[in-house]
Formats: C-alpha cells, structure tokens, sequence
C-alpha cells in the first residue's frame, strides 16, 4: 500500500496511535495526503518528520 502511495504522489501527512476499538485494544490508523499544490506542480514536498 505504502509503495502504491509513495509511486503515485502521496505522501504520509498523519499516524493516529489508537485510532479506534479492536477486540479488546485500539488499532493505530495512518493517514496519507497529495497537496494541490504538489499535484499542480507535479512535484512532491518532502515531510520533515524531525523539527
């Protein structure tokens, strides 16, 4: 999945820890994003996760 996103622009914009219920913990769920700008552009802005 990450490749398929990676290959066609998209980069991770969020991990959300305990996301939701699953049996009897949570699931971590993580949420991937295009800019406008960056599919206008046809480019992809880099993440900078250390900041």
């Amino acid at each position: 999945m990450r490749a398929v996103f990676s290959r066609n622009g998209y980069v991770k914009e969020a991990h959300y820890r305990d996301g939701w219920p699953v049996g009897d913990g949570f699931a971590d769920s993580v949420a991937y994003a295009m800019l406008r700008r960056d599919w206008e552009a046809g480019a992809m802005t880099p993440v900078r996760w250390e900041s």
